[in-house]
């Protein structure tokens, strides 16, 4: 799933966003994870000797032991290990089906270099928000380590 003239619709802890899709995007089914928790990380895949981990978030963003995932969205831009968002759905939307309108959120940047939610959908019953792949990646990367939910 390379295409980058869709966004990925994701669904998770009750909430919908979107995503521009790309090449430094990857998803997997549940089927292809291991539900082993390390640190904060719900589930992992393991490729080539390597583990890719995965999180689950809550409404709050603060990551859970565990949810009801279906797909993982993972993410590399640059990084040797890829890292993965736990997510209940995922949809492709090509891009001509949605109105994307950029805005500077309020705030201080809350990953390095990059705010989470750079843009929103607008034009349908309510603005959905547009996640930056690279700020999600920067975001759950920094949630490695234990914080009483694993080893």
């Amino acid at each position: 799933m390379t295409d980058s003239r869709h966004y990925l619709e994701l669904r998770f802890a009750g909430q919908t966003f979107l995503m521009p899709n790309g090449s430094d995007i990857s998803v997997e089914p549940r089927e292809n994870m291991q539900l082993e928790r390390r640190g904060r990380a719900a589930a992992l895949r393991t490729v080539q000797g390597e583990s890719w981990l995965a999180y689950a978030l809550g409404p709050d963003w603060s990551p859970l032991p565990e949810s009801p995932w279906t797909r993982a969205v993972f993410m590399s831009f640059g990084a040797s290990q890829p890292v993965g968002l736990l997510v209940d759905e995922l949809k492709l939307m090509p891009v001509g089906s949605v109105r994307i309108e950029p805005f500077t959120p309020l705030g201080p940047v809350p990953v390095p270099g990059r705010h989470l939610f750079p843009a929103a959908a607008v034009g349908g019953r309510a603005p959905i928000l547009v996640m930056a792949p690279e700020g999600l990646a920067a975001y759950l990367r920094s949630l490695g380590g234990d914080n009483g939910l694993g080893e």
